[in-house]
């Protein structure tokens, strides 16, 4: 049992140390918003956090040399953290929008495939 204790411990050090950059990131963009509540302070730092956290487990799986430097993969999640809370409404906002207008784009697709019969011209 206390083995099981150590690498509970162990393991929950290491996923905090992870999240530390992304962390920070997102605690040094919000030294630069005004105006904010305790609520809205703890929304930023989560999404801020959150969003780099799995941005950087992302980069690292995609990066085309095989294995990145750890320290520059903390720069990016840091740097991520930064920038997520102000991003993630716009590309939330952009991809609904992408979304609400597909089926009108399928069926003018879908519409130019067909021929134009001799009462429509």
């Amino acid at each position: 049992m206390e083995k099981y204790l150590h690498e509970l411990f162990y393991s929950a050090i290491a996923f905090l140390i992870g999240l530390t950059p992304a962390a920070l990131g997102a605690a040094v963009s919000l030294s630069y918003e005004k105006g904010l509540t305790w609520a809205e302070r703890f929304t930023q730092l989560a999404v801020g956090t959150v969003v780099s956290y799995f941005a950087g487990g992302f980069i690292a799986a995609v990066w085309p040399w095989g294995t990145i430097n750890p320290f520059v993969l903390q720069a990016i999640t840091f740097t991520i953290g930064m920038i997520a809370f102000k991003a993630t409404p716009k590309f939330i906002a952009s991809c609904s929008d992408a979304v609400a207008s597909l089926p009108a784009q399928i069926r003018d697709r879908a519409i130019s495939w067909f021929p134009k019969r001799k009462d429509d011209a």
